[in-house]
C-alpha cells in the first residue's frame, strides 16, 4: 500500500502527463482534423493491462484490451525498450473503427515491464472504399479502410519500414496520415519517458500499488450507491435507423438486474449482427454502461476500470453488440448515443427516476477534393458535424448544437471541451470550399414542457470537383423520440443545392459535387419532455428571441402567440390564453 500523500502525488502527476501528451500531439500533428477537432485520447496501463489512468473514457477499455492482447502475442521478455506497436483492428483490440489508429509502447524500468503508454487518434482517411474511410454502405470490415493487426511499428527504436510503406500505399493523403502518426509516436514516447522517471523516483512496486488503489477506490465508492437503489430489474429497448443493406430497423434490448451493489447488463436479446456498419465492439458497449453508471451515481468517481468491477456484461456472440469478424463497425460512434439512451433509461427505472428523451446525432462528412493547394495531390476534408441536440429531461431543456456522443460520453475527460469544430477560416484556407451559413435550425428541438436541444446547419459551397462521403447517424430516418407527452425532434438531412430547382435530398452516403454546388448539413434535434402546452410562455418567448423556435412554431407547437416588435419579439399573453384554451376543447 502506498501512503495517501504519495498516492495523490502520483495520481496528479499522471493526470498532468496525459494533458502534456495531448498538447504535444496537437502542436505537432499535420492534419486539420487532429490540430483543430482533436479526435484522440491517451492512456496509461499497468503491466497487467489495468487502466487506472485515462484521458478520455470513450477509449478506456481499448487500451487494456490491446495491452493484454500484446502480451499474448509477445511475451514480456520479448518486449524491449524502444518498441512501438500499432493496430486498428476492431475485432482484435476493440477500436471503434479503422481510422482510429492506436499507438502502444511498453515502459521498462531496470529491465522489467512496469506499464504501457498509448494514444488513439482518428485519421482523416485510412483507405477503404470512400474518402474519409468510414463507409455507410460497407458490408464487411475490409471496405472501411486498411486493417492493421497489432504489430511492431518500431523495433528497439528502429522503424519497421515495410509497415510505413503499406500505409503509404493504401491511404489517399499519405503525408498527412504519416505525419499525424509520427506526432502520435512522439507524444506516446514522451509518456514512456515520464513514466520511467516516476518508476525510478518512487519504485515500480509503488506505482503498481497506486494503480491498484485507484481501481479499488472507484469500485468502493460506486457499490454503496447502487445498493441503495429501490429497483431490482429494469428493461429498455432502442431502435436504430434502418441501415443500408438491411431490410428494417435494428433493435438493441437491455435487461438490468441489481444484486445489492452489483449490476448485470444483459444485452443477449439484441438483434443479430447486420451487414451494415452499425455493429458495435464490446469495448464501446462496456464504456457506455460504465459512463452512464457513473453519471447516475456520482460523476466525481474516477472513471477507470475499477467501475467495471461493479458490473457484469452479458452478451451473445454474433449480435449487433458483440459482432464477429468480418462485421463492419464503422458507425460505432454514431450508435453510441442510442446505447446511452437505452442504458440511461434502464438505470433510471432502477433508481426510481424518470426517463430521458432521445438525443439526435451528428454524423460526419468527408469531401474528397480532386485538387487543392498542391497540384496532383488529393485532399480529404473530414469533419465531425458537432451539431445535434440532446434530449430533454424532466427538469431541463436539451443541449443545442453539440456532438451528443462526445457531450455525453467523454465525461471525466481531462479536456472538457470535447471535440471542437474546425474553424471556418481554417477550412476555407486549406480547401476549395466556402462556408455560406453556420446557424441553428429553428423548431428542430422536440416541443415539450422542456424543449429538446436544437440542431444546427452548415451550408458549404464547393469551389472544385469533389467526391462527397456522408456518414449518417441515428435520428435521420426515425426522429429522436420525446418522453411523457414530449414530441419528437426534427430528423437530420443532407440537401444538395437547397432552395434551387436542382435541389436533391441526399438519401445515400455518396455524391459527386461540381463547382458551384452547395451542401446543407442539418443534424437532428433532441426529443422533448412533457406536454408542450405546459411550457411557460415566457420560456417560449425566450426561445423565439434566441432562435431556437420560430414565431410560427411557438403558435403551432406551444400555443403561444409571439409578435414582432421592431428588432425583437413580445408575448401576447391574452391571445396565448385564448389559443391554449381553444386547443384544450374536445
Amino acid at each position: 500500500m502506498a501512503d495517501p500523500i504519495t498516492a495523490e502525488v502520483i495520481r496528479s502527476k499522471f493526470e498532468a502527463l496525459l494533458l502534456e501528451m495531448r498538447f504535444v500531439l496537437f502542436r505537432s500533428a499535420f492534419s486539420a482534423l487532429m490540430r483543430e477537432s482533436r479526435d484522440c485520447s491517451f492512456g496509461i496501463c499497468s503491466a497487467d493491462g489495468d487502466m487506472p489512468f485515462q484521458g478520455a473514457p470513450n477509449h478506456l477499455f481499448m487500451y487494456s484490451r490491446a495491452a493484454r492482447r500484446l502480451l499474448t502475442k509477445w511475451p514480456a521478455q520479448e518486449v524491449h525498450d524502444g518498441d512501438i506497436f500499432i493496430g486498428n483492428d476492431p475485432h482484435e483490440i476493440g477500436i471503434s473503427h479503422s481510422p482510429d489508429v492506436m499507438v502502444l509502447a511498453p515502459v521498462l524500468h531496470e529491465g522489467a515491464l512496469v506499464g504501457f503508454c498509448g494514444s488513439i487518434a482518428h485519421k482523416s482517411d485510412f483507405g477503404g472504399a470512400v474518402p474519409g474511410s468510414v463507409y455507410s454502405g460497407a458490408t464487411e470490415l475490409y471496405q472501411e479502410g486498411l486493417v492493421l493487426p497489432l504489430m511492431k511499428y518500431q523495433d528497439r527504436g528502429r522503424m519497421v519500414s515495410q509497415v510505413e510503406e503499406v500505409i503509404r500505399a493504401n491511404v489517399r493523403n499519405p503525408d498527412l496520415v504519416l505525419g499525424d502518426l509520427g506526432a502520435q509516436v512522439g507524444a506516446t514516447l514522451l509518456g514512456v519517458g515520464r513514466v520511467r522517471a516516476l518508476a525510478a523516483r518512487y519504485g515500480a512496486e509503488t506505482l503498481l500499488a497506486v494503480a491498484r488503489e485507484l481501481l479499488e477506490v472507484s469500485e468502493k465508492r460506486l457499490r454503496p450507491q447502487i445498493s441503495r437503489w429501490p429497483g431490482r430489474t429494469a428493461e429498455a429497448e432502442v431502435v436504430l435507423d434502418p441501415p443500408p443493406n438491411h431490410d428494417g430497423p435494428v433493435h438493441i434490448r437491455l435487461r438490468v438486474t441489481r444484486d445489492d451493489g452489483h449490476l448485470t447488463f444483459d444485452f443477449t436479446e439484441s438483434d443479430p449482427q447486420v451487414r451494415s456498419p452499425v455493429n458495435v465492439p464490446t469495448t464501446a458497449l462496456m464504456h457506455v454502461c460504465c459512463t452512464c453508471l457513473v453519471g447516475m451515481t456520482d460523476p466525481t468517481i474516477p472513471h477507470n476500470e475499477g467501475v467495471a468491477r461493479a458490473i457484469t456484461l452479458k452478451i451473445k456472440a454474433g449480435t449487433v453488440v458483440c459482432p464477429t469478424p468480418p462485421a463492419p463497425v464503422g458507425n460505432t460512434t454514431r450508435v453510441r448515443p442510442r446505447l446511452a439512451d437505452v442504458v440511461l433509461n434502464a438505470l433510471a427505472a432502477l433508481k426510481g427516476e424518470r426517463a430521458v428523451a432521445q438525443r439526435g446525432d451528428c454524423g460526419s462528412s468527408a469531401f474528397g477534393w480532386r485538387t487543392g493547394l498542391v497540384a496532383g495531390r488529393r485532399y480529404i476534408q473530414y469533419e465531425i458535424q458537432n451539431g445535434a441536440g440532446t434530449g430533454a429531461t424532466s427538469w431541463c431543456d436539451g443541449v443545442s448544437g453539440v456532438n451528443p456522443y462526445d457531450y455525453s460520453h467523454n465525461g471525466g475527460s481531462l479536456d472538457t471541451r470535447g471535440l471542437p469544430d474546425t474553424p471556418v477560416e481554417v477550412l476555407e484556407a486549406q480547401y476549395p470550399v466556402r462556408v455560406r451559413k453556420f446557424e441553428l435550425v429553428p423548431d428542430s428541438g422536440g416541443p415539450g414542457q422542456f424543449r429538446g436541444g436544437a440542431s444546427r446547419r452548415r451550408l458549404y459551397e464547393a469551389l472544385a470537383p469533389a467526391d462527397l462521403n456522408v456518414r449518417h447517424a441515428m435520428g435521420w430516418v426515425i426522429p429522436p423520440q420525446g418522453m411523457e407527452g414530449g414530441l419528437p425532434g426534427r430528423s437530420g438531412r443532407v440537401v444538395i443545392n437547397v432552395g434551387t430547382p436542382a435541389e436533391v435530398n441526399l438519401e445515400t452516403w455518396s455524391h459527386e459535387l461540381q463547382p458551384g454546388d452547395t451542401l446543407s448539413f442539418e443534424s437532428p434535434g433532441g426529443g422533448g419532455f412533457g406536454n408542450p402546452f405546459q411550457r411557460e410562455p415566457q420560456a417560449v418567448l425566450r426561445d423565439v428571441v434566441e432562435g431556437f423556435v420560430s414565431p410560427e412554431g411557438a403558435h403551432t407547437d406551444y400555443g403561444v402567440v409571439v409578435q414582432a416588435a421592431g428588432s425583437s419579439f413580445v408575448l401576447d399573453l391574452p391571445a396565448t390564453r385564448r389559443l391554449r384554451s381553444a386547443r384544450r376543447q374536445p
